[in-house]
């Protein structure tokens, strides 16, 4: 009994969540309805028609290039001079990219370490943070302070031995 029960809820609760995906399908074929029509409005649009009023067909066609080499072959040479004169224009330089993931990989890699030199060098210049710009001044202020880097440390030993003598 409780079987026959469960089993029209089970029914009734995939009823509803079909109906809930048919509605919500419904909405985005509404909305999809919507941009089609305003699409086509905008197609049919004064912009739009003016355009395809003043649209010139191509004088030649691929059909006409393949029946004729010669005429092929001068749009070939009329193309070349158009990209050499355009190659000129941007200073000579080919700006095509002919790079491809491996190439770009190595390029990472090759930051990657060049960013981790300078980290490395930028570090090592900070360690010279606070010296003057002339070189015998920062020498002899390297020297000042190692002077006193050393009178510290004969301090330190001194107060070192005291404590252990005072133990004794």
């Amino acid at each position: 009994m409780a079987a026959s029960m469960v089993k029209p809820k089970s029914i009734d609760g995939e009823a509803d969540q079909q109906l809930q995906r048919v509605e919500t399908l419904h909405q985005q074929l509404k909305a999809e309805h919507a941009r089609a029509q305003e699409l086509l409005a905008r197609l049919k649009g004064e912009e739009y028609q003016s355009a395809a009023r003043n649209h010139q067909p191509p004088k030649t066609t691929t059909r006409d290039w393949v029946r004729d080499p010669k005429a092929l072959d001068m749009k070939v040479n009329e193309f070349r001079e158009r990209a050499k004169r355009l190659e000129k224009a941007a200073g000579g330089k080919n700006n095509t990219l002919d790079i491809g993931i491996p190439e770009l990989k190595a390029e990472e890699r090759e930051i990657r370490d060049l960013e981790a030199r300078v980290s490395g060098l930028e570090g090592r210049v900070r360690g010279f943070e606070g010296l003057p710009p002339d070189k015998e001044l920062a020498l002899m202020e390297v020297e000042k302070m190692r002077k006193e880097l050393e009178a510290l440390a004969r301090r330190r030993d001194l107060m070192f031995e005291g404590l252990i003598e005072g133990d004794k």
